[in-house]
């Protein structure tokens, strides 16, 4: 049985890999799933999946070790490249992030495999009739890297006037941020799986102007659940959802300027900014189309990533990756 090692502070990479446990049993190979701690004297042997951010990488000797990476810049830091090096192998959620990967100079081997994004049993919206207020919901960490700034500034160049629409934050409990206007809204609560579908339904859209994503959970769970999205095409978004199934905000690729710590810093970082004049103009598309149109684009994406990202495409990409006799 392989052990999958999972940063269960991040809580993204919680989610992703709960995902992965479910096309793991798909597959027919349970996996035990683990947090990522430092004890390591039973795993000699044995096919150990490593789930964490680039620095927190951890070689275990004498197993079988594949490194599960996500990453949002274009460049991957140099130090990082070389710990992954040593791993057996590398799995990448995304086709940009295999891109990456390649680009930064990866010599192990590297394979596709995306969580899976789509479920027979999610709860899909059946109206996209026109709300009053039209009702935006953005999902993230309270992190610059979501291009919360961005999305604010354009939101009230949108709609100038309170009343005419309103903009939901959900970000974590940490954050103490403060609303510029009584219409823009923060959660803040830790909020269960049941809670999150709630909180998309109660929304027209689900937006997201980041400036770079491995893959993009939250844009995922609401094109499964026919919520129409406003997006970037770039990075991980470019693996959930095309042009024709989306309202996407146009970008240009910039130099990635800003690092959270030096040591997650490559020379040609670039990342994907929307000006928000450039969001204040998608935000408006998207309220004044018809109800037809959001649920014709909606049901676009989500037959796509039901036919790309079900959970047997899913399984299916775990067993040809998978080490023999794992």
């Amino acid at each position: 049985m392989p052990v999958f090692l999972i940063d269960k502070e991040r809580g993204s990479y919680k989610r992703a890999a709960e995902l992965y446990a479910a096309a793991f049993e798909a597959a027919g190979i349970p996996a035990e799933m683990r947090g990522y701690e430092p004890a390591t004297g039973d795993l000699a042997g044995r096919w150990v999946l490593h789930h964490t951010i680039g620095p927190l990488f951890r070689y275990v000797p004498g197993a079988r070790n594949t490194a599960v990476v996500f990453h949002e810049w274009s460049r991957y830091p140099r130090v990082w490249v070389e710990t992954l090096n040593r791993f057996e192998s590398i799995w990448a959620p995304s086709r940009h992030v295999e891109e990456v990967l390649r680009n930064s100079g990866l010599t192990s081997p590297l394979h596709y495999v995306p969580p899976p994004l789509s479920f027979g049993g999610t709860a899909r919206r059946s109206s996209w009739a026109v709300s009053s207020p039209f009702r935006f919901l953005a999902v993230g960490e309270a992190h610059f890297r979501k291009g919360f700034h961005l999305l604010i500034e354009g939101y009230l160049r949108a709609f100038p006037r309170v009343g005419e629409a309103q903009l939901t934050l959900k970000v974590n409990p940490t954050c103490t941020w403060s609303s510029p206007r009584e219409d823009v809204r923060l959660v803040r609560d830790y909020l269960p799986p049941e809670a999150m579908s709630a909180l998309y339904a109660e929304h027209d859209t689900l937006v997201s102007v980041s400036l770079g994503e491995g893959l993009g959970l939250p844009v995922a769970e609401a094109v499964d659940a026919l919520m129409p999205v406003v997006v970037n095409l770039w990075g991980g978004h470019r693996d959930i959802v095309a042009a024709a199934g989306a309202w996407a905000t146009p970008h240009d690729v910039v130099p990635q300027v800003f690092c959270s710590d030096p040591s997650y810093y490559a020379d040609g970082q670039q990342c994907a900014y929307s000006s928000p004049e450039r969001v204040a103009s998608a935000l408006r598309a998207i309220a004044s189309a018809s109800p037809e149109e959001r649920e014709r684009r909606a049901r676009v994406a989500q037959a796509e990533i039901s036919r790309e990202h079900n959970i047997s495409a899913a399984a299916n990409r775990i067993r040809r990756s998978a080490p023999t006799n794992s």
